[in-house]
């Protein structure tokens, strides 16, 4: 009698029922083997079938590293003067996704300084951190060093070229004109020009003193404890103010740790008696009837004109006694009717007040 066998899943195992007939011992024994073995293959089966998907495993990004940028990568500081400062900046920039930490910036050089930075400095990402590098040196000579600025990112530092040169001081005052002539200039009235003083040498130049001679004279813009850097510039104004006719002469005297103290810049000017001038006016009457004219005047022919009378001119002449010497005045008159109607201007003349 032949051996039937039914399989069947249940939740993953495999279930065998097996109806038998009277075999032999050994052939029992071969053919349950195989059973085992077809089970066992089947169970695997099911379960390959039934498996449920695993949730995927997840990563962390890792942040970016740290990225050192130093800026400017050399510095010249020109020509400095032994006992002067010269100082210029340095940024680093972390261009880096972590924060950076700078552990120092040093350089082996007399003369040279680092300020504005505690050491170390932490730089967030995208941030910066600035230093300052002070050049005051003390002996004459060029200047060819560098600085070292080491990090967490890198044995190697990064570098800064440091150049210039250091040269003995010179204190030199220069004034744009050695005197000033203001011409004649009436009584009463004043007159005011002005020189430049320049510091030429390459240190620190200090006025202690201004001292002024001559009457009517008068000096401003200057004064004692003023200090001009290399380069930089002063204006100093003197004024003439005559109260009667006469020549002067006078001068203004700079003093200061200057090499060429004092400066000194002479004055003149000279004074009379005013002469006063005047325009008479006349003009053809007008041949209608009129209340009375008004005369205007302007300096810049064709006008624009401004009106000189305070009431209607009744007669057909005036006089402007107004006028300046060294000035040219343009003229027009203009009729008024009874009901207070202006005329056009007449025609335009000239006046040269010598």
């Amino acid at each position: 009698m032949k051996s039937i066998t039914t399989n069947e899943c249940f939740n993953g195992a495999v279930k065998h029922a097996t109806q038998s007939s009277p075999l032999s011992t050994s052939a029992v024994s071969i053919l349950s083997l195989a059973l085992l073995l077809f089970a066992a293959l089947s169970s695997a089966g099911c379960i390959a079938l039934s498996s449920a998907s695993k949730p995927a495993s997840s990563k962390q990004s890792t942040p970016a590293a740290a990225a050192i940028s130093v800026a400017p990568a050399s510095i010249n500081f020109g020509s400095v003067a032994l006992g002067s400062m010269a100082s210029q900046s340095v940024t680093i920039s972390n261009r880096g996704g972590s924060s950076l930490t700078v552990t120092s910036a040093s350089v082996n050089a007399a003369g040279i300084k680092i300020s504005g930075a505690t050491f170390p400095i932490v730089i967030g990402a995208g941030k910066q951190a600035t230093f300052d590098v002070v050049f005051t040196p003390t002996t004459a000579g060029a200047l060819a060093q560098q600085i070292a600025i080491a990090s967490d990112i890198s044995s190697s530092p990064s570098m800064v070229s440091l150049s210039g040169t250091a040269t003995a001081p010179t204190t030199l005052l220069s004034v744009s004109a050695p005197s000033l002539s203001f011409g004649s200039v009436a009584p009463g009235k004043s007159g005011t020009l002005s020189v430049t003083l320049t510091n030429a040498g390459n240190s620190d130049v200090t006025v202690s003193r201004v001292t002024l001679s001559g009457a009517p004279f008068s000096e401003s813009g200057v004064s004692a404890g003023l200090i001009l850097s290399p380069g930089q510039s002063t204006t100093l104004d003197a004024t003439f103010s005559p109260a009667n006719a006469g020549n002067y002469s006078g001068s203004v005297a700079v003093s200061s740790n200057a090499t060429n103290s004092p400066d000194t810049i002479s004055l003149s000017g000279s004074s009379s008696q005013a002469v006063s001038h005047s325009v008479s006016l006349t003009w053809a009457a007008s041949t209608s009837a009129v209340a009375g004219y008004n005369v205007y005047r302007s300096q810049v022919s064709g006008g624009p004109y401004s009106i000189l009378d305070s009431s209607l001119v009744f007669a057909d002449a005036f006089t402007d006694s107004s006028v300046q010497s060294g000035f040219i005045y343009y003229y027009v008159v203009k009729s008024v009717t009874q009901a207070g109607i202006e005329s056009a201007g007449s025609t335009q003349v000239a006046a040269n007040i010598p």
